[in-house]
């Protein structure tokens, strides 16, 4: 897999899992992610989803390890703790970091970083 495709896995994952935990979902299942990923994104409504599964181990696995996620029981996978939507004051990234990691862009490494802004009424 290209190293862009495993980044661009890397913030789509991210978003997934940022959207579900504002319903109040930190559980997850690491063989149903793929199938959410191609139900709610357009990006991956098309994609195999084999190959999909594929791209998400190495970015599960990252993610495991940077202490975004916690490797549970089986095949179960949960939040180790809130994730924050923030935007690079530098280059406009939107990031989604957790409590335990680095407060830097994932894109630049820059460390100013904003609060991403609300939406107008």
């Amino acid at each position: 897999m290209s190293d862009a495709a495993t980044r661009e896995m890397d913030w789509y994952l991210r978003d997934h899992l940022y959207r579900q935990s504002n319903t109040g979902k930190a559980a997850f299942r690491r063989e149903s992610l793929p199938s959410e990923m191609a139900t709610l994104y357009l990006r991956y409504r098309n994609a195999d989803l084999q190959q999909l599964s594929q791209l998400m181990v190495p970015v599960i696995d990252n993610l495991v390890a940077r202490n975004v996620l916690e490797q549970q029981d089986g095949n179960e996978l949960r939040l180790a703790g809130r994730l924050t939507r923030l935007q690079c004051a530098k280059c406009f990234y939107i990031n989604y970091l957790a409590e335990a990691e680095q407060r830097a862009c994932l894109r630049c490494q820059h460390i100013e970083l904003h609060d991403f802004p609300k939406k107008k009424a």
